[in-house]
């Protein structure tokens, strides 16, 4: 399959095209809001997501969910939680293409802590923060706040630009019934 991607990806267009299963975004949505729990002492939550690229494509397969310290308006992973999370995708042959999580009202903006303490920021790195503990979904992906590691710092990436680089897709369809 990965030899098929990598032809397709050849043809593709110039930009990065990120590709999400949808069992990934549940998964993803299922963590966060797991982590938020109930009000009024609600947390935010983290989850990395790993996979594969494939030329001009980003196919993400895993939806990671590290032990993580949370608060209010925080989380934070050890280092030697991080160290499970890079042994498992090295093993697995996937590498970390970005982090998820959420936070407590409609700001999707990076905070400073956001910036410094993201797990391994390198050019292309993902950081998607999610409105509302999670507890609205990720759908629209422009509803979250969309951020790129480019030139040695994150960048917010306008709407228009998550429409045109992000494509869901449903890794089950039933046509059948």
């Amino acid at each position: 399959m990965w030899k098929w991607l990598k032809g397709l990806a050849r043809r593709g267009c110039a930009k990065p095209t990120v590709w999400i299963p949808s069992a990934v975004l549940d998964h993803t949505v299922n963590v966060l809001r797991r982590s938020a729990g109930a009000a009024p002492e609600m947390h935010e939550g983290v989850v990395y997501w790993a996979g594969r690229r494939s030329g001009n494509w980003l196919i993400v397969t895993t939806c990671i969910a590290p032990k993580a310290r949370t608060t209010i308006g925080s989380f934070d992973t050890s280092s030697s939680v991080n160290a499970q999370v890079v042994a498992y995708v090295a093993n697995a042959s996937l590498e970390v293409l970005g982090q998820v999580h959420s936070h407590p009202g409609s700001d999707v903006c990076h905070s400073r802590r956001d910036d410094k303490y993201a797990l391994m920021p390198y050019e292309g790195f993902l950081s998607i923060v999610v409105p509302h503990y999670g507890r609205r979904g990720m759908t629209p992906l422009t509803d979250c706040g969309v951020h790129i590691f480019e030139k040695g710092r994150f960048r917010y990436m306008e709407q228009s630009e998550v429409k045109s680089s992000f494509e869901l897709f449903d890794t089950f369809v039933d046509i059948g019934t």
